[in-house]
C-alpha cells in the first residue's frame, strides 16, 4: 500500500517476542525483602556455684539425759570439717581413713579430748569433740585441719550442729586449738598461731575467735590477736 506503513512479517513478530522474553529473563529482579532478625540471647557465661544451704543439725543416734555419758569413742562424727562426706567412725584407737572432697585420703583421728558446756541456758551441757585430719602420711607435717565439733540434744537424739576450727592464719603450718570456753549463746576459741619464724614444735601468737550460737547454727565472728 503506497504511503501507508508496511504490515509486519510473522517471522518478525517471533523475533521481536524473542528479544522481549530474553530481555525480561535477563534483566535483574529485586530480591525480597529480608525480615529482621530478632538477635538471640547470648549464650549464658560460667555460672559460679551458689554457696549450699546451711545444713540443720546432722542426728548420729540416740542420745542420754547427759552428754557426760556418752561413748564417745563409739560415736560416729560428721566428716564436713576436713571436706569429708558423710559420717566418720573411728576404730579402737580413735583413727579412721576416708577421702576428702579436697585432699583425697586422709587420715583422721580424734574422740579423746571433750570439752563440756551449756551455751542454751537448759542447765544441761553441750559437748566439744576434738578432731584432727591430716595426709595420711603423705609428709613429715601433714596435718591439715584441726577442729572441735558440737554435739547438743535434739529431742532424744544425739546432733552435730557445726565445727569450730581456727580462725586466725599462721605463717606456718597450721593454727592450733588449745581450749574452749562455754558461756550463753556463745564459745569461746582459743588458738595458737605460727609466726614467720617459729618452729613446727612451738607457736608464739595466741588468738581468740567468739563462735555465736543461734539456734542449732554457730556462727564465726572475727579472730582476735591477743599475743
Amino acid at each position: 500500500m503506497a504511503g501507508g506503513l508496511r504490515r509486519p512479517s510473522a517471522p518478525s513478530i517471533a523475533l521481536l517476542t524473542l528479544l522481549l522474553l530474553t530481555a525480561a529473563c535477563s534483566s535483574p529482579r529485586p530480591a525480597p525483602p529480608v525480615p529482621p532478625v530478632t538477635p538471640s540471647p547470648a549464650a549464658p557465661g560460667p555460672v559460679s556455684p551458689s554457696p549450699s544451704p546451711a545444713q540443720g543439725p546432722v542426728i548420729v543416734g540416740p542420745a542420754p539425759a547427759d552428754l557426760h555419758d556418752v561413748d564417745w569413742a563409739k560415736t560416729p562424727v560428721p566428716g564436713e570439717f576436713c571436706d569429708v562426706p558423710g559420717l566418720v567412725h573411728l576404730n579402737a584407737e580413735g583413727e579412721a581413713t576416708a577421702t576428702s572432697r579436697t585432699w583425697g585420703t586422709v587420715g583422721i583421728q580424734g574422740g579423746n579430748t571433750i570439752k563440756y558446756g551449756d551455751t542454751d541456758g537448759d542447765q544441761r551441757d553441750e559437748a566439744a569433740i576434738y578432731m584432727a585430719c591430716d595426709d595420711n602420711g603423705a609428709t613429715m607435717s601433714g596435718q591439715l585441719v584441726a577442729a572441735y565439733v558440737v554435739f547438743t540434744r535434739k529431742g532424744d537424739n544425739l546432733a552435730a550442729i557445726g565445727a569450730i576450727t581456727p580462725r586466725q592464719k599462721s605463717a606456718s603450718y597450721i593454727t592450733a586449738l588449745v581450749g574452749l570456753e562455754f558461756a550463753p549463746g556463745r564459745i569461746t576459741a582459743h588458738e595458737k598461731w605460727y609466726r614467720q619464724t617459729d618452729p613446727h614444735c612451738c607457736p608464739t601468737g595466741d588468738a581468740t575467735t567468739v563462735w555465736t550460737r543461734e539456734g542449732d547454727r554457730l556462727t564465726p565472728g572475727e579472730p582476735r590477736v591477743v599475743s
